[in-house]
Parts: C-alpha cells; structure tokens; sequence
C-alpha cells in the first residue's frame, strides 16, 4: 500500500485502507480525523474496561493511541510505516466518557525515518504528550525484483 505524498486524495484513501486493515485500533474504536501532508488526527472514546486500578484511563491505552496516530501521521509521505521508539508523558489524567483526540505532526524526515510529537487532548486539557520516530521498513524479499 502505497501512494503519491502530492496527492492528498490518494494519501486519505491510503490512510481509510490502513484503517481498515488494522484490528487494533478498530478493536478500540479509533477513528481518523483530520488528514494534511505531515498532520493527522484520531480520537477514541475511554470506556469503562479501558480504566485502571485508579478509575482513570490505563496509560497502555494512551499510548496505543499515540503511537497509532504517528503511524497514521507518517504516512501522509506516501507508505506504511512502523515505529522505532517514543516515549509519552502523561500530564493530566482522562476519564471515562471522555473523548481523547490526538493529533500528530511531523518534525523531521530523515531517510526512511520521520519523527513526531502527538499531543492527546480531552475537553481541551492535555493530558499526555507523546514523540516517537516511525521508519518505512525495506520491501520484503519476495517483492523486490532483480
């Protein structure tokens, strides 16, 4: 899956195919949002079995949030990608019934590597701050050609 990063209607329909083939976010109710060259948008709605021992949002899920809006983010270049690192900050707690939006932006590219910052926002209050690098990985064997 790839596409023209000049084409803004071939990155969101990449983008809308990623989606649906990625169980984990669809698992979570992650839905796309704004979709711009280097900025992309998520949100997902905090559950009850998405709460910890505190009653707050379990950081497991915040992350998982994070890193699937860096992904997204980055592939507004035109391919998938998988993250290398990042590392999250957690500011403020999110509860249930909340909706907690992330929004990436890229800050770099480099190669095949991009990085990050996704800030995650519940009723306009950040409640964690995340940056990480994604990478495209190589082609695999079977399809690179001789």
């Amino acid at each position: 899956m790839y596409a023209d990063p000049t084409d803004m209607n071939a990155i969101r329909e990449l983008l809308h195919e990623i989606l649906r083939n990625d169980p984990a976010p669809l698992h979570l109710g992650i839905e796309l949002g704004e979709i711009e060259q280097g900025k992309v948008s998520m949100s997902m709605a905090v559950t009850d079995f998405m709460a910890n021992g505190h009653g707050i949002c379990h950081g497991g899920y915040l992350f998982t949030l994070a890193d699937t809006t860096l992904a997204y983010c980055c592939a507004t270049a035109g391919a998938p990608i998988v993250t290398r690192n990042a590392e999250i900050t957690f500011t403020a707690p999110a509860h249930t019934g909340q909706t907690i939006t992330a929004t990436a932006t890229r800050r770099v590219s480099f190669g095949r590597n991009q990085i990050c910052d996704v800030v995650l926002e519940a009723d306009g209050r950040v409640v964690a701050y995340f940056t990480g690098q994604g990478t495209t990985p190589p082609a695999p064997k079977s399809q690179v050609q001789a």
